[in-house]
């Protein structure tokens, strides 16, 4: 589903014109910057920010990753990311399928 969007990156306030999932270079002088991060869909999902700091000739890497339910926040920072959501998504996963398979094996065990 992600496939189908790109992410939506504002520096500062500013919208990053050009961006996509993978590795997007975005060239900055040195400061101070503030780092936004949404998945577009009904409307922006998984809405994670961070503040970088940057010397003269430093760059920094940020890795951000979309949430597994719309209504949850991403994440986003230094270093690669869990995804927000997962855990509770498997849970939900295997209590449907108990809900459909439980039933099945009883009618053919019963």
């Amino acid at each position: 589903m992600l496939a189908l969007v790109k992410p939506k990156i504002r520096i500062n306030g500013h919208p990053v014109p050009v961006t996509r999932w993978g590795s997007t270079h975005i060239p900055v002088g040195p400061g101070v910057y503030d780092i936004w991060v949404a998945t577009p869909w009904i409307f922006d999902m998984g809405a994670a920010g961070t503040r970088v700091m940057l010397q003269p000739g430093q760059a920094a890497r940020i890795y951000y990753r979309s949430p597994a339910l719309i209504f949850l926040n991403g994440a986003i920072g230094p270093e690669p990311q869990k995804t927000p959501g997962a855990v509770f998504m498997y849970i939900m996963w295997a209590v449907i399928l108990l809900l459909v398979v439980l039933p099945m094996l009883l009618t053919v065990f019963i």
